[in-house]
């Protein structure tokens, strides 16, 4: 009596093996960006913790010229470095098309979301940049470009919560045996984008706690939103293993 080998394991081609590697590249550059933000923002340009709300506008215009050329390096650096947030934004989406099926609504709402995140961003440091272009300027001056970087960087916080959101949303309905998103992953990404909210206060507030410096309007949104990134991206990361041992099986 013959006994019948088991058959071999399906070998992935060239191809599949290189978008599984571009899959995965993308899915670390959030570690990248965030150590290359962080080095850019604050070791170099000093931007962390901000410069006081309450500050004259001769103070604001002393921190720029005495670290013009730090400030314009960090802030070249954080523009290069929060471009990669969208390759992890994009693996983001994939995984929420795979949710949703066809015609997928939340894939795109969730990636525009990223776009109009990132393009915040670059905003904002190319007004603080243009707040160290010209020294001779009135302080004045000076000081409402750097009001305006941190307004928005405090207060472009309606698409990041709908952003998170959707990410919630693929995760309560995704019904398959190992889903990407747990239903506490999905309750996380809940608290991440309400948590950004008090943000907006910041525009009332010129010190405590909801102000830009505060730890409700600064602190504590950016807290979470390292800490829900990170949770996600092992998510992705677990995700992507389980489909390769299950495409090798």
């Amino acid at each position: 009596m013959s006994i019948t080998a088991p058959p071999e394991p399906e070998l992935l081609t060239p191809t599949e093996t290189f978008r599984r590697r571009i899959w995965m590249a993308c899915i670390w550059s959030w570690p990248v960006s965030a150590v290359l933000l962080g080095i850019s923002l604050v070791v170099v340009a000093g931007f962390l913790p901000p410069p006081l709300e309450s500050a004259s506008a001769a103070d604001i215009a002393a921190f720029y010229d005495a670290n013009r050329t730090a400030i314009r390096a960090g802030l070249i650096g954080a523009m290069f470095a929060s471009a990669l947030f969208l390759p992890y934004f994009a693996v983001v989406s994939a995984e929420m098309r795979k949710i949703e099926g066809r015609n997928a609504l939340l894939a795109p709402i969730q990636f525009g979301c990223a776009i109009v995140l990132v393009t915040g961003f670059l905003i904002n440091c190319l007004f603080w940049l243009l707040a160290s272009f010209r020294p001779e300027i009135s302080p004045e001056i000076i000081r409402a470009f750097n009001d305006f970087g941190w307004l928005v960087f405090t207060m472009l916080i309606p698409t990041y919560s709908l952003q998170f959101g959707c990410m919630a949303i693929a995760g309560f309905i995704d019904h398959r045996s190992h889903p990407i998103w747990p239903r506490w992953a999905a309750y996380m990404n809940i608290w991440v984008g309400v948590a950004g909210a008090g943000g907006v206060l910041v525009i009332y507030l010129k010190t405590g706690p909801f102000s830009w410096n505060g730890i409700i309007g600064l602190w504590l949104p950016l807290v979470l939103f390292f800490i829900g990134m990170t949770t996600n991206m092992w998510l992705l990361h677990r995700r992507v293993q389980y489909e390769a041992s299950h495409d090798a099986a």
